[in-house]
């Protein structure tokens, strides 16, 4: 029962997340404590900044922010483990076919890939004011395209988020992205 219980807000937002997918286009933020992986064979965007930053998240944490206008996914898998109290570990994996954003906002403090190309890409470095600091440098592109990417966000926002080819498992003890195709596991 307790089991129930401790699932039964991740499954409400599974399903508000579902069906407004089936629907068209939902609006979306996310940010927690419980670690999340993200694994996505292809990763593309399009006026794209990132920036070194810090997280406020269980301390002051380094992290990477990156700005997306618009952003699309290719055979995604995304994994979280969570130790609840009596039950032990459950972990919810989600897979997604394809995914675009726009607006897309992602604070991570780790973020690998196999292979990335830019195109126009530019370095800044901004003026500094108390108002609004801005960090310590910036990487922008037109376009950026990645392979293999692996990323741990601690939170991110999207104006619009559309999935296709999703699917939601939610599993009593460790696990999570496993495929036949030799991708990495959680």
């Amino acid at each position: 029962m307790r089991f129930l219980v401790a699932l039964t807000p991740m499954l409400v937002g599974a399903s508000v997340l579902l069906a407004g997918s089936a629907a068209g286009m939902v609006s979306m933020a996310f940010a927690g404590q419980v670690p999340l992986t993200v694994y996505a064979e292809r990763v593309s965007g399009s006026n794209v900044t990132a920036s070194p930053g810090v997280s406020g998240r269980g301390g002051v944490l380094p992290a990477l922010v990156t700005r997306l206008e618009k952003g699309e996914v290719e055979d995604a898998c995304t994994t979280s483990t969570a130790q609840l109290p009596v039950v032990g570990a459950v972990t919810v994996t989600v897979r997604i076919g394809r995914a675009s954003a726009g607006g897309l906002s992602v604070e991570t403090g780790m973020a690998t890939a196999e292979s990335v190309t830019l195109t126009g890409a530019r370095l800044t470095t901004p003026q500094v004011s108390p108002q609004r600091p801005t960090g310590l440098f910036s990487v922008g592109a037109q376009k950026v395209d990645g392979r293999r990417v692996t990323t741990q966000p601690h939170a991110f926002t999207a104006g619009t988020i559309t999935a296709h080819g999703l699917d939601i498992a939610v599993d009593r003890g460790t696990g999570g992205c496993h495929s036949d195709k030799g991708k990495e596991t959680s």
